[in-house]
C-alpha cells in the first residue's frame, strides 16, 4: 500500500502489508534513514571539505535505537551525544565515544560511574557548569577509583544550563581541586535557535558563536589547549557551519544535532528541502461519528502534543479536532471507512518517539524487515 504525505516527502511512503502490524504503530522507513545519512553527509562537506559524517555527535535522544546507532556507527559515526536515559543503549550498542550533555546529580553520576565501570570500551565524556558539579563528579569517581574526562558546559543564549563564556576559564583553573577530572573540551549547544526564518537563525547563530569565541580567546591567551568543541542542533548547525566551518581551528570540531535522523513537521518548516521525516505512526480509522467526522486509534499517549496537534496525515483533508489519551478525532473525506489505514507524521518526533516501546522498521521494498525493534533508551 502506498501512503502520500505530500508535504513531508513527494515519493509513497510503501508498506506492502499493513495488515501484519498491529496499529497503533511507529514504523521506520530504512530508505528515508538513509536519505538523511546521505543528506547530512552533503550539507556538512558544503560547509568545508574536511567534515564528513565523522565530525558529527549526534544526540541520541531522538531515536533512542541500538539499531539506528549501529546504523550511524556504519556510516562512519564514532562520537555519540546522550542524556542519561540513553549511555546504556549506547555503550551495549558499541558506540566508542559518548558524551553525556547533562549536569549529574549525585545518584545520576553514581550510576554513570557504574556505567562507566561496566563498559571499558566506550570513552565516556561527562559534563560540568558549576564548582558544585565538579565536587559530584569528583566524589563519584574517588568512590569508584575512576577517572572522569570533562567537557564545561557553556551559556551561548539558550538560558537553560551551562556557565557564562566568560567565566569558562575561571572554573577550569578550579579543576586542580578535583583531580579525578580532567579537561576534554567545551559545549556549546545553541537549542534557542529556531526562528522561522533562515537570516535570523544565522543572526542568532553569530551571536551564540561569538560567544563562544570569547571563551576559545580566553583558553588560548592563557595558554590552554581545548581539545575538542561540541556545537549545534538541527535548526542550527548549518548556520553554525557558515559562521565557523570555514576557519582553522587548533581543535576537533564537532555538531550535534539529534532530530535529523528522523525529522519531524515541525523542523519541516524550517528546514524545507533538507530532511525527510523517517519515523511515522501507523494508525487506522476505529469509529465513524458523523458524515466527515472519524476517530483513530491513538491518542497523545502515543504521539506528543507538546508542539501541537499531529497535522500531517496520508489522506488528504483529514485534520485533527480533539484528542485525548487514546483516540484522535478527526475531520475525514466522506469515502473514510472503519478499518482504513492512515499514516500519520508526528510534529516532534523526539519526544513521540519516547513514548514507544519498539518500533517496525520497513525496508526499500515496503517489507516489514523488523517487526520489533527495541527503543532500549526510552523511559528510563
Amino acid at each position: 500500500m502506498d501512503f502520500y504525505l505530500p508535504t513531508c516527502d513527494r515519493e509513497p511512503y510503501v508498506i506492502q502489508k499493513p495488515e501484519s502490524i498491529r496499529t497503533p504503530r511507529l514504523v521506520v522507513f530504512h530508505s528515508r534513514l538513509l536519505y538523511n545519512l546521505q543528506t547530512m553527509k552533503g550539507l556538512l562537506s558544503q560547509g568545508a571539505s574536511s567534515f564528513s559524517l565523522a565530525s558529527l555527535c549526534p544526540h541520541v535522544k531522538t531515536h533512542k535505537s541500538s539499531y539506528v546507532t549501529r546504523l550511524m556507527r556504519e556510516q562512519g559515526i564514532h562520537f555519540f551525544k546522550a542524556t542519561p536515559n540513553e549511555v546504556e543503549m549506547l555503550a551495549a550498542a558499541g558506540a566508542p565515544e559518548v558524551l553525556v550533555a547533562y549536569p549529574l546529580l549525585a545518584a545520576d553520576a553514581a550510576a554513570q560511574i557504574d556505567t562507566m565501570k561496566r563498559h571499558p570500551a566506550t570513552r565516556f565524556f561527562l559534563q560540568i557548569s558549576q564548582p558544585e558539579h565538579a565536587r559530584i563528579l569528583q566524589q563519584a569517581a574517588e568512590a569508584a577509583d575512576l577517572n572522569v574526562s570533562c567537557f564545561i558546559d557553556l551559556d551561548v543564549g539558550m538560558a537553560r544550563t551551562g556557565i557564562a563564556p566568560q567565566k569558562a576559564l575561571g572554573l577550569y583553573r578550579r579543576l586542580p581541586q578535583f583531580p579525578r577530572l580532567t579537561f576534554a573540551g567545551l559545549h556549546a549547544y545553541d537549542g534557542h535557535i529556531h526562528q522561522l526564518s533562515a537570516d535570523e537563525r544565522q543572526l542568532q547563530a553569530g551571536i551564540s558563536m561569538d560567544q563562544l569565541q570569547t571563551a576559545l580567546d580566553q583558553f588560548t591567551a592563557a595558554g590552554v589547549p581545548v581539545e575538542r568543541v561540541v556545537i549545534g542542533g538541527t535548526p542550527s548547525f548549518i548556520q553554525d557551519l557558515q559562521v565557523l566551518g570555514r576557519k582553522r581551528w587548533p581543535f576537533q570540531l564537532y555538531f550535534s544535532p539529534g532530530t535529523w535522523i528522523y525529522f519531524d513537521t515541525h523542523y519541516q518548516r524550517l528546514m524545507p528541502g533538507t530532511f525527510k521525516p523517517a519515523a511515522l505512526i501507523l494508525c487506522q480509522i476505529m469509529d465513524q461519528t458523523g458524515a466527515n467526522r472519524c476517530v483513530l486509534n491513538m491518542g497523545h499517549k502515543r504521539w506528543a502534543v507538546d508542539q501541537g496537534p499531529v497535522e500531517a496525515f496520508s489522506i488528504p483533508g483529514m485534520k485533527a479536532l480533539s484528542w485525548s489519551e487514546e483516540h484522535t478525532v478527526v475531520e475525514a473525506p466522506g469515502y473514510c471507512r472503519i478499518g482504513d489505514y492512515v499514516l500519520v507524521a508526528p510534529r516532534h518526533v523526539c519526544s513521540t518517539v519516547n513514548l514507544w516501546e519498539y518500533f517496525a522498521l520497513i525496508d526499500e521494498k515496503g517489507e516489514v524487515e523488523i517487526a520489533v525493534s527495541p527503543i532500549e533508551g526510552r523511559n528510563r
